[in-house]
């Protein structure tokens, strides 16, 4: 009799550990997002993260992580996601403290914008998206307290469905196109950018709107609680500088709210905390930036910086707040990022133009490209055509490829894989008599917004990563002169 209900205990056991196995299997079918900010920060070694970032979408656009990695040769790991709070950051804190401890911290200010009390937030309707947002900063992360705690402040339902998304979104088990676009999803290989700018129809609707729905950013009573934990947090474990940063506004959108309604109470908490902690607004540093820095964001509060404005934001956060601290030596090899090759100044133009890159750089806007070009950013759109292969390599479409224009070491232009279509060269294969149509697949077409650039001349470079990781890069000597 024991003997048998041992069995059948172990057998029950057995199928429990299968069917949980089978739901971790099918759970990124059925989560929020197809990768976890969690995935790369636990990828970490432990206290090896320099900068550690809070925020949500808008850090994302207004912060260029690889920028700031290159620059300052720092480890910058980001946990903002679409849509979260100040509530959420808290328990992204929790969980990122007891791996690392950044020497500085970056808390991104639209992390206010719900103006939700905490029992607002928890009693949200669950069918609404910025509900199902909040999952984003919860999947992915380890099962462990902070976990728990946080499925039992922010969720409703039982522990079990709410650690298991599977169970939790089982009203998707049907929701067959969704499972298969998870199942097939097929991206073009690279970092995609901002690459739109605000249309003058948008400009012109930000003039009419007298009023916006969102014209305050107060910090609710709940709100500064939940920030002043995470300093408090940060300043146990040892972080030496926290920042709170807001990224700019659109100012057509920021001249008709009361912005600085946000402003007096973080100047508060700045004061408190003072010695660690620092508050940066850059719309005070860029008050007046124009449509072109900002995306082609449906009209409204939520305008997202683009590639641009993320660049120049990025670099006056590398200027003039991140920490000097971060001065270790520089390494380059052939597999690293394109921007760590770019930004860093030891790099010499010789170090990446060794031969392994084969190409040339042809026609500008359906034109024969000549040494040096100049554009007006009127024209808007530039067109730039060739072809690009390691040597020796097979070239594929799966290949990375990218132009890189080069102003000076703040503006670097690096272009994103939207802006690329790929072109069969069969000439190039039989011009350098190969066989096994090595070279067919490396035309190339780009096409790149001229008001994405700030005005200047830049040096062009050609760039590819293949399948294994190898990259290659080409000084093309041509120059574009955008005025």
């Amino acid at each position: 009799m024991v003997r048998n209900l041992a069995k059948i205990i172990i057998k029950g056991l057995i199928l429990l550990g299968l069917l949980l196995i089978i739901l971790k299997l099918l759970e990124p079918l059925f989560t929020e997002s197809t990768t976890s900010v969690w995935t790369n920060f636990y990828a970490q070694e432990k206290d090896s993260v320099d900068i550690l970032i809070l925020g949500n979408s808008h850090a994302n656009a207004g912060i260029d992580q690889d920028v700031i990695r290159a620059k300052l040769n720092a480890n910058v790991v980001t946990l903002a996601t679409r849509g979260q709070n100040i509530y959420q950051s808290y328990y992204c804190a929790l969980e990122a403290y007891k791996y690392q401890t950044p020497e500085v911290l970056i808390i991104e200010n639209f992390l206010f914008y719900e103006r939700l009390t905490m029992e607002a937030f928890v009693n949200q309707d669950p069918t609404i998206n910025d509900y199902m947002k909040r999952y984003l900063t919860f999947e992915g992360k380890k099962f462990g307290d902070v976990k728990i705690k946080e499925a039992r402040a922010f969720f409703k339902g039982s522990l079990v469905e709410n650690m298991l998304p599977t169970i939790k979104k089982h009203s998707r088990w049907t929701d067959i196109g969704k499972i298969k676009r998870r199942l097939y999803e097929n991206e073009k290989k690279g970092k995609q950018r901002g690459t739109t700018v605000v249309s003058v129809s948008s400009s012109k609707e930000y003039e009419k709107q007298s009023k916006f729905d969102l014209d305050k950013y107060n910090l609710l009573p709940d709100e500064e609680k939940a920030l002043q934990n995470i300093i408090d947090l940060a300043k146990e474990k040892g972080t030496k500088k926290i920042i709170l940063l807001t990224i700019p506004f659109y100012k057509k959108y920021r001249n008709k709210i009361d912005y600085n309604s946000l402003n007096e109470p973080l100047k508060k908490i700045t004061k408190n905390n003072e010695g660690v902690l620092e508050y940066i607004d850059l719309n005070r540093i860029y008050p007046n930036w124009n449509r072109t820095y900002f995306s082609n964001d449906p009209v409204g509060y939520n305008q997202h910086l683009n590639y641009k404005g993320k660049i120049v934001a990025s670099n006056y956060i590398i200027e003039n707040v991140i920490t000097k601290a971060f001065n270790k030596p520089v390494k380059i090899n052939k597999h690293d990022s394109f921007e760590k090759c770019f930004y860093n100044k030891t790099i010499k133009d010789s170090v990446i133009s060794n031969g392994n890159l084969l190409g040339n750089l042809e026609k500008l806007n359906k034109e024969g490209f000549k040494a040096s070009e100049i554009v007006n950013q009127i024209d808007k759109v530039i067109i730039l055509e060739g072809w690009m292969a390691i040597k020796d390599k097979q070239s594929t479409f799966e290949d990375e490829k990218l132009l890189i224009l080069i102003r000076d070491s703040t503006f670097i232009y690096f272009s994103s894989p939207s802006q690329i279509s790929f072109k069969e060269r069969k000439d190039v294969t039989k011009y350098y008599e190969k066989d096994n149509k090595l070279y067919d697949y490396s035309g190339f077409n780009v096409k790149i917004n001229s008001e994405q650039l700030e005005k200047g001349k830049y040096t062009v470079y050609m760039a590819i990563k293949n399948k294994t990781g190898e990259v290659a890069i080409k000084n093309t000597h041509k120059t574009i002169d955008v005025r």
